[in-house]
């Protein structure tokens, strides 16, 4: 007889008493964990005041909790009598009936929490969804969606889940982990007519003015990375780029911007850009045509 119907059978075996008392615990047990999971969610509410720790940190008691739970069920039913080859025989039938996605996905939260890919609160893009995590479980990720027919940075209000086994199959782009900024670019085509440089001035002026403030966190936390990691040393101050073209000049702003700002932050500056280029008479150039004159279809006939 196999180790699996050996444990059934000793199932039916137990006395009447010995199964009443393991089925009570075995309901008392999931009632005592949510019991003291909510407990040690309001100390946590009160303890730690940041948004993101504290969903974090949360989420983790959340799982260690759950798992022992579950491991103290299966200990009520497993007597002590049973030999090593019982406990061995349900864990193989466990795995056989655990679904290979399942496994995967349970894999996928592991590598997640080991290599600490991604936390509660960071913006990340993965298959094709990219939004803010607001949780992590044994099995799936839960993101608020960013993006999509919002065309921007912004919430569209669906909430996604991914299955972790995604992590094998696909990159992850993390938006703010271990930095937390992103370099973001505003191009304004300027026509040659135009005073191009003082254009370029005012974009960088700008620039300054709504980086300023970041600077000087984002750098530091730059050359943190950089001594982690082997990436080239770069400047966080805004800078201007230029590319001449056959019709007009395309003028770069290339600044650092808040992971969780850019559409904010690229908005307050366009609409400031283009009210001082319209003091300055300065004109933003596009692919319309003049048409400066026709020729007479008269003088043509007549040669003709």
């Amino acid at each position: 007889m196999s180790p699996f119907f050996e444990l059934i059978d000793s199932l039916f075996a137990i006395d009447s008493s010995v199964l009443l008392y393991s089925i009570i615990l075995s309901l008392v047990i999931p009632l005592g964990a949510w019991i003291i999971y909510q407990i040690l969610k309001r100390i946590i509410k009160r303890q730690i005041k940041d948004v993101t720790q504290r969903h974090s940190l949360r989420a983790l008691i959340r799982n260690i909790i759950f798992v022992t739970a579950i491991i103290m069920i299966i200990l009520v039913w497993l007597r002590p009598q049973q030999n090593l080859t019982v406990i061995i025989g349900l864990a193989v039938a466990g795995i056989i009936l655990a679904s290979q996605s399942a496994i995967s996905s349970f894999s996928g939260y592991i590598l997640i929490v080991s290599s600490n890919l991604y936390g509660i609160g960071d913006r990340i893009s993965i298959n094709n969804v990219t939004g803010d995590v607001m949780d992590i479980g044994f099995m799936r990720t839960t993101i608020m969606e960013i993006g999509q027919w919002v065309k921007a940075d912004q919430y569209t209000g669906r909430i996604v889940t991914i299955s972790n086994k995604a992590l094998y199959d696909n990159p992850v782009f993390n938006y703010t982990r271990n930095w937390g900024y992103l370099w973001d670019e505003i191009m304004i085509p300027v026509t040659y007519n135009d005073d191009w440089q003082r254009a370029a001035d005012i974009m960088l002026e700008h620039g300054n003015k709504y980086t300023a403030e970041l600077q000087e966190d984002a750098e530091a936390k730059l050359e943190k990375l950089v001594d982690r990691f082997p990436l080239k040393q770069t400047k966080v101050e805004p800078a201007i780029y230029f590319v001449m073209t056959d019709n007009w000049i395309e003028i770069t702003l290339r600044f650092v911007v808040d992971a969780q700002e850019r559409r904010m932050v690229k908005a307050n500056l366009y609409r400031e850009l283009l009210h001082q280029f319209d003091e300055d008479k300065i004109t933003v150039a596009s692919a319309t045509v003049d048409i400066v004159g026709f020729p007479s279809p008269k003088g043509d006939l007549d040669k003709s």
